[in-house]
């Protein structure tokens, strides 16, 4: 079942009529791909080209003890008539009686499960009327005749489905289609794997394939769930662990707690202590044992049954195991902070808080620029939140500064919150805050309910947010960590803005500025102090904002703080719109999205679109402020900003109710009063009363 296209291509390779040399197939790849089952087809299907017979050896490759190519000679010379008493004696002899004989003949020969070219070399034709299949774990390179590599991997999806349908019937695979997908997903789509559930559950036929998906769902037990009868998954891997060397085996073991779903080069160096071209020789020599892939350069990734196969195996006391419990963690999370940092520091350049990060040895990779920066961080993210929920559930004796430098990590990373999937750092985060906490490390705790409270602001999920801000400020007190407290009370100024609670939201401001001035932050008082004009702004003081935007524009300006100059103009054109200045509130926000778009700012750009079609629209300019809305739109869908999406529904259908067309506006003004009310946000006071105006009531 399956493999139709590896089957044409080798069978084609072997019989083309114009060769001029011996034709070699060559069939690599891990254990479990079903290499041997696919020469036999091939083998089956063109047996007619070669009317002087086929031959098959097992070479024995994969265990303790290949197969001895003068052995297998013999073997092979012997069935074709040779008499023992005239067999030669050395293995090169024997090599050359073989080419001799088949001199002239049509023979396919079939070499399973081969060890290295060193063994298969002896055993080769010299007719260009033979054929040779060769399998084997590792890919040959340097036997000497016209080699046809395949690289067999893993059944696509319908391949395996077919392959369980074959053996438990089409009726039980059609009752349970979901079912069928996740079971043979669980077995990685491997061959083997998929062929012994479904053997399992032909032998149990009350069994529903459910029932054998839920038995595969814990990762670390899956493994042993994989056997029947004679077949095991873990006895194929086994055969090519036993072959690798000491020093490869090691790292096999090591890495595999950390590589999910993936590793790069440089962090897998970091995290063995090697340097990178000792750490790519071993690792490619892993990728060419088919215990790693490589699925493109420089990045290396396990199986997802290797990978449970190699955790399985554990670190041996020798390799740093027992209480230190994942022995390449902390060098891991050492080189991930220090790219962290680096990175942090190109985002938000002169940011004095990266300077109260963990000091750690490793050195931090230089990145040329912020879209370098940014590329790093997208491209290990996976890596980089799978390493902190591994540190938060590091064990108890482990030493403390591997929880403070996750957490620090956590920081180094905020920056970069449009650029990543937030929600998934933010679990990482929450996993970090409830290990700190049994602990009693308020430090990590602070830092790490700073970021799921942010986390939870970005989503609007205000109560949520307030939770964990107010969580986080006092562990954060009861410690002294005033960077991060700045920052939580920023955040806890925002929520009650959003709220409408503008008296709190500048309160909060207030002891954010305070507290900014003592760090030396001026980006970030500056900021802030927008933030509180915003409130403010919100709360009539219409002129008090406007001042406070044009004094923070120019401080913002002179320290280079792009993200910072392209808010203050956002605040800028809300105050000049609020005075009635629709002119100059256009020129703010257009510059504005002008900073955006060189500087990629994307969260500030929906929201600039947003209030620059709410300017348009209030000078008659309808047609333009719908394009600008629609454009705020797509942007706060494409980040998932649930709030922005509702204000840009709002002026949506504000624009197309004056433009006449009450069917699309109530559309748009339903949408958004849905956004509002879910979120629990006042918002939708706005929402209701424009409903209300069109004869919708909510």
């Amino acid at each position: 079942t399956g493999r139709a296209e590896q089957v044409e291509e080798l069978s084609r390779v072997l019989t083309a009529p114009d060769r001029t040399s011996l034709p070699v197939a060559s069939v690599s790849g891990m254990g479990g791909l079903g290499k041997t089952t696919l020469a036999l087809r091939v083998a089956h299907r063109i047996k007619h080209e070669f009317p002087d017979g086929q031959l098959y050896v097992d070479l024995r490759g994969s265990g303790l003890e290949p197969a001895d190519p003068s052995a297998v000679l013999g073997s092979m010379l012997a069935a074709m008539g040779v008499a023992p008493h005239v067999l030669p004696a050395m293995t090169d002899d024997r090599a050359r009686l073989l080419r001799t004989l088949l001199d002239g003949r049509r023979m396919l020969l079939l070499l399973d499960n081969a060890r290295d070219p060193a063994q298969v070399g002896p055993l080769l034709p010299g007719s260009a009327g033979c054929a040779v299949i060769v399998t084997s774990r590792t890919r040959l390179v340097g036997i000497p005749s016209a080699v046809t590599a395949v690289a067999l991997e893993v059944f696509v999806t319908d391949e395996a489905i077919a392959l369980l349908t074959a053996i438990v019937g089409a009726a039980r695979v059609e009752a349970e289609p979901d079912a069928a997908v996740q079971l043979v997903s669980a077995c990685g789509h491997l061959p083997l794997a998929v062929r012994i559930v479904a053997a399992r559950l032909a032998a149990r036929p009350r069994w529903q394939l459910e029932t054998m998906t839920r038995r595969l769902a814990d990762e670390r037990r899956r493994i042993g769930e994989l056997r029947a009868g004679d077949l095991a998954v873990a006895a194929t891997f086994e055969l090519g662990y036993r072959q690798l060397p000491q020093e490869q085996a090691c790292v096999f073991r090591l890495l595999a707690p950390v590589a999910r779903p993936s590793i790069g080069l440089e962090v897998a160096a970091a995290a063995l202590g090697l340097d990178a071209y000792d750490a790519e020789e071993i690792l490619e020599s892993l990728v060419d044992a088919a215990m790693l892939e490589a699925p493109q350069p420089g990045r290396y990734r396990y199986h997802d049954l290797v990978w449970a196969f190699a955790l399985q195996l554990g670190v041996p006391p020798g390799d740093g195991g027992g209480e230190a419990g994942i022995p390449v963690l902390a060098p891991l999370l050492d080189h991930l902070l220090a790219a962290g940092r680096a990175a942090f520091h190109c985002m938000v350049p002169g940011n004095p808080d990266g300077v109260f990060l963990t000091s750690d040895p490793a050195p931090a990779p230089p990145f040329a620029g912020l879209a370098e920066a940014r590329a790093w961080v997208t491209t290990e993210f996976e890596c980089l939140t799978h390493a902190l929920t591994l540190a938060a559930r590091s064990p108890a004796g482990s030493a403390p500064r591997i929880l403070r430098v996750a957490a620090d990590l956590l920081i180094a990373l905020t920056p970069f919150g449009k650029d990543i999937p937030y929600a998934q750092l933010a679990s990482a985060a929450q996993a970090l805050a409830e290990t700190a906490a049994l602990r009693g490390d308020d430090h990590v705790a602070g830092r790490a309910r700073f970021v799921c409270g942010n986390a939870a602001l970005q989503s609007a999920r205000l109560v949520e947010a307030e939770q964990f801000a107010r969580l986080a400020a006092e562990a954060c007190e009861r410690v002294g960590d005033r960077v991060i407290l700045r920052q939580t009370l920023n955040d806890r100024g925002l929520i009650a803005q959003f709220q409408h609670r503008y008296e709190d939201a500048v309160h909060f401001y207030d002891q954010a500025i305070e507290l900014a001035v003592a760090l030396g932050h001026r980006s970030g008082e500056l900021v802030t102090r927008l933030n509180a004009a915003q409130a403010r702004l919100r709360g009539g003081l219409a002129e008090e904002a406007l001042v406070a935007s044009d004094e923070a524009l120019a401080a913002l300006r002179e320290v280079e703080d792009h993200h910072g100059v392209a808010y203050a103009l956002y605040v800028q054109g809300m105050a000049l719109h609020e005075l009635g200045r629709h002119g100059e509130a256009v020129a703010s926000h257009t510059r504005c999205l002008d900073l955006c778009e060189t500087w990629q700012i994307r969260g500030q750009e929906s929201q600039a679109r947003h209030r620059l079609a709410e300017t348009l629209r209030a000078m008659g300019r309808r047609e333009e402020a719908l394009k600008e809305a629609g454009r705020a739109l797509v942007l706060c869908e494409q980040r998932g900003a649930a709030r922005d999406q509702g204000l840009a529904l709002l002026v949506l259908g504000r624009t197309l109710a004056d433009l006449g067309d009450t069917g699309a506006a109530v559309v748009r003004a339903r949408q958004a009063h849905l956004l509002f009310t879910r979120l629990g946000l006042p918002d939708a006071d706005h929402t209701a009363a424009l409903l209300t105006a069109l004869g919708d009531l909510p």
